[in-house]
C-alpha cells in the first residue's frame, strides 16, 4: 500500500506580501520545531525562469533580500483551503541566501531563523545579583526587543553569564528548572509545559506513517541528589527529587526499577546548589527531566500544520504497551514534490501501560 501524503504546497511569504511564484518555483522545503531554542527552516527553489532572450538566463527571485521576514502557512481544512489559525509552521528572518549551479537547473536555497537568532548574536560576560531566574528571562528577552511569557522559577539570588550569547545562557539557565524556552506567536514562552486540553490524534492504522518507540531503563533514576553549599548559612545543602508532578499514567521507570531492586540513585554535581531551594529545585529538576523519557521514539505521519514541539498526541492503535498520550519534543515539517508534505516529530513519555 502507498503511503498517505497531502500533497498541498506551501504557501509562502515574504517581507508579509504572500509570494506564489516561490510556491510554484519551491523543489523542497523543510521547517525544523524544537522544544527548546531557535527554530529554523531551509526552502530549496528553482532558481530560473523562462527568459526572453535566446541563452540568456532568468533569475526570478532576486528581489530576495538578507534580514527579509519569511512565513510558512501549510494549514489545510477538509475542503483543501488553508486555515490561518493552524496553519502557520514557521515565522522568522532570512539569514542566508545560497546559489547552486551544475547538474541541472540552478537552485537557490534560502535558510531562515526565528527571531531568537536576535539573542544568539549577543555575547557578553554578566553577573546577574540578588535576582530571580524570571527577572533575568525578562531581561534578555526586552534586550532583544521581545515579548516574554515567563514563570521559570522565583527563586533569588547570584547568576552568572560567562562569555555566552544570551541564547546559550538562556537554554543553560532555564535547563535548571526544567524549563524549555521558545518562540510561540511572537512571545518567548519560558514556564514549565501544561498538559494539552485537545490532544491530537494519531492513529497506527492511518494517518501515522511509521512509527519507531523505545522504553529505556538505561540513564533512569529512582531517586536524584543534589549537594551544594550556601555561604550565607555556611552550612551544606541537600536536594531529593523521586517523583513527577502530576503522577503519570502507567508504570514509570522508577516503578520497575524498585520491582528489579536495581539500584537507581544519581547524583547530580552540576549546576552547584548555593541555597536549600536551589538544591530542591534543581534535584526535582533533573529526576523530572530524565524520568519523561523513559518511553521515547519517532513517529512520521501526513502532514499537518497542527503538530509542534510542545503539544500532545494521543496514540491509538498500536501495541496497547505503548498506547496513550506523548509530548511532542522535537517536530519536522517537509514537503517535496515527490512525498508531498509529511511530519516527523519526536515524542516522549514517563510510562507505559502493562
Amino acid at each position: 500500500m502507498p503511503e498517505p501524503l497531502v500533497n498541498a504546497r506551501p504557501r509562502v511569504y515574504v517581507r508579509e506580501e504572500e509570494r506564489p511564484d516561490i510556491a510554484e518555483g519551491l523543489e523542497a522545503m523543510v521547517a525544523e520545531l524544537p522544544l527548546a531554542g531557535m527554530s529554523h527552516a531551509e526552502l530549496t527553489l528553482i532558481n530560473l525562469a523562462p527568459s526572453g532572450d535566446a541563452g540568456v538566463p532568468d533569475y526570478p527571485f532576486l528581489d530576495i533580500e538578507l534580514g527579509d521576514s519569511l512565513l510558512i502557512d501549510m494549514g489545510m481544512d477538509g475542503d483543501g483551503q488553508s486555515t490561518q489559525q493552524e496553519a502557520r509552521i514557521f515565522d522568522g528572518q532570512i539569514t542566508a541566501i545560497e546559489e547552486r549551479h551544475g547538474g541541472g537547473a540552478p537552485k537557490l536555497v534560502l535558510l531562515a531563523e526565528d527571531r531568537l537568532h536576535h539573542l544568539a548574536r549577543h555575547r557578553q560576560s554578566r553577573s546577574y545579583e540578588d535576582q530571580t531566574p524570571d527577572d533575568i528571562v525578562r531581561a534578555l528577552a526586552s534586550d532583544s526587543g521581545l515579548e516574554a511569557d515567563v514563570n521559570v522559577s522565583g527563586l533569588q539570588g547570584t547568576y552568572h553569564q560567562i562569555n555566552e550569547s544570551d541564547l546559550a545562557f538562556l537554554l543553560r539557565l532555564t535547563s535548571r528548572f526544567d524549563v524549555s524556552p521558545r518562540l510561540m506567536e511572537g512571545r518567548l514562552r519560558a514556564r514549565a509545559e501544561e498538559r494539552d486540553r485537545d490532544p491530537f490524534r494519531l492513529d497506527g492504522q492511518g494517518n501515522a506513517v511509521r512509527i519507531r518507540l523505545l522504553t529505556d531503563l538505561n540513564h533512569q533514576p529512582v531517586e536524584t541528589r543534589v549537594l551544594g553549599f550556601n555561604p550565607g548559612t555556611d552550612e551544606p545543602v541537600e536536594g531529593r527529587g523521586d517523583s513527577l508532578q502530576p503522577s503519570p499514567a502507567g508504570r514509570t521507570a522508577s516503578d520497575t526499577l524498585r520491582n528489579l531492586g536495581w539500584n537507581g540513585e544519581d547524583v547530580m554535581p552540576q549546576p552547584f546548589a548555593a541555597s536549600q531551594g536551589e538544591a530542591d529545585a534543581y534535584a526535582q529538576a533533573h529526576f523530572g527531566r530524565r524520568a519523561r523519557r523513559f518511553v521515547s521514539g519517532e513517529v512520521r505521519c501526513v502532514g499537518d500544520a497542527r503538530l509542534v514541539a510542545g503539544r500532545e498526541i494521543d496514540l491509538v492503535n498500536v501495541s496497547p504497551r505503548m498506547e496513550g498520550r506523548y509530548q511532542v519534543i522535537h517536530c519536522l515539517h517537509r514537503f517535496d514534490g515527490q512525498a508531498g508534505y509529511q511530519t516527523v516529530v519526536q515524542v516522549q513519555r514517563p510510562g507505559w501501560s502493562v
